[in-house]
């Protein structure tokens, strides 16, 4: 399957409680279904709670489709690729933030994401915070690969927030 990847790297973003609990990256996907994602993420300290990787409109900050990763704890102190795939690929058109979400830690027991300090790919750019808190760094971008399907032309995606509804019923 085709990717999209931003690689570069010389600095990090940081999540923890208290702190901006989502980071990724901000960019319009066309008619992709996102399949799998991946953050060059690891920990300092020694942080515990899940870490979740999502896809979030950036209209209305809805959610299109996310996936736990796993424990904070578990992650290495080097910085290493690590990959979600998801349950259910929606197609998206849209311009949307791809990321981290980490709720816990505190100051010294955080989760860390790699980022570059400089404008790797235009119309694109790295974004924390938490809903409707954003904050966008025009000149950064975050480290990301995401694996997709090029959605079929012509025909509408029927189950549009399927993998939200399957998240908010417990089953994924």
């Amino acid at each position: 399957m085709p990717v999209e990847e931003q690689l570069l790297n010389n600095s990090y973003g940081v999540l923890r409680a208290g702190q901006d609990l989502r980071g990724g990256q901000i960019l319009t996907i066309a008619s992709r279904k996102v399949t799998k994602l991946a953050f060059l993420i690891y920990k300092t300290g020694l942080p515990t709670g899940e870490i979740t990787y999502e896809i979030r409109k950036v209209s209305d900050d809805s959610l299109i489709n996310s996936k736990i990763l796993g424990d904070a704890g578990d992650l290495s102190e080097t910085p290493a690729w690590l990959e979600v795939t998801f349950v259910i690929a929606e197609t998206i058109d849209e311009e949307v933030r791809i990321l981290a979400h980490f709720e816990d830690g505190s100051s010294g027991n955080a989760v860390l994401y790699r980022v570059q300090n400089t404008d790797v790919k235009g119309g694109e750019n790295w974004s924390y915070g938490d809903i409707g808190d954003w904050t966008g760094q025009a000149t950064y971008d975050c480290a990301y690969i995401y694996t997709y399907e090029e959605a079929a032309a012509g025909l509408e995606n029927k189950s549009a927030n399927m993998a939200a509804k399957l998240v908010a019923a417990g089953l994924i």
